[in-house]
């Protein structure tokens, strides 16, 4: 049976058919405009030279400690085209969306490239999430090799959690790993799972309801919330939800 998800990215999550969700969830873990990324987000941006990542037009610095919630329904699958060391146009669609799967770009499409320059198009894939403690919303998208292997790694969780019913909601860090390739220090995104929602956590979240630290904790059940400290917000707002 389907159900609508209250969520904290705005509006509702149609939870319409959760074998065909996991279906396609599945699909594009196994896959090798900015689609169904909502207008509120802001882009977030990885350097794999530097291990950083920087959120919006302020580049505000994302810790590595800061919890996110993953928005499962907006999963995407496409490809980017890099030309003159910046994306130069992109293919993105939503992998629940009627526009799925999008046209495989020809390889001289928008060219000609410097292929010794990594001009092409590369497979990509993006995700919409939300920081549990600053309320800001962000579209990632990566394009690497390692970054599109280990948000397939996460996606194939959800859909696994999906198909069997358990909780498929992941609150989650952007993290980084080093690693060497020819000779040069470079880093690939990792994103270590806290813990996960059920739908109905999900709803609670975003209605103020649920305190996280009783969900992270091991809790099974919302707990009834109370107005936040104002000092004690600044640091812990993910888990003291705004419930004032």
């Amino acid at each position: 049976m389907g159900n609508e998800v209250a969520n904290p990215f705005g509006g509702s999550v149609a939870m319409v058919d959760r074998e065909e969700m996991a279906k396609r969830a599945a699909a594009s873990a196994q896959s090798g405009a900015r689609g169904g990324a909502p207008d509120s987000s802001e882009y977030l941006n990885f350097s794999g030279k530097r291990g950083v990542y920087q959120l919006g037009q302020d580049k505000a610095q994302v810790q590595n400690d800061e919890l996110w919630l993953l928005n499962i329904a907006s999963f995407e699958d496409g490809y980017v085209c890099w030309k003159g060391g910046k994306p130069a146009a992109q293919r993105m669609a939503n992998i629940f969306g009627a526009g799925y799967p999008v046209a495989v770009p020809s390889d001289d499409e928008g060219g000609p490239f410097d292929k010794g320059r990594g001009e092409g198009w590369s497979f990509a894939k993006g995700w919409v999430s939300k920081s549990l403690d600053t309320d800001r919303q962000a579209y990632f998208r990566v394009n690497s090799v390692s970054g599109v292997s280990e948000m397939a790694d996460l996606i194939e969780e959800v859909a696994q959690r999906m198909a069997g019913g358990e909780p498929c909601w992941p609150v989650f860090s952007y993290d980084n790993e080093e690693f060497e390739a020819q000779g040069y220090k470079n880093f690939k995104p990792k994103f270590p799972v806290s813990g996960w929602l059920t739908d109905e956590q999900v709803t609670a979240y975003a209605k103020g309801d649920l305190d996280l630290d009783d969900v992270l904790g091991g809790e099974e059940k919302p707990a009834v919330t109370k107005a936040p400290d104002p000092a004690e917000q600044q640091t812990t707002g993910r888990r003291r939800r705004r419930s004032a």
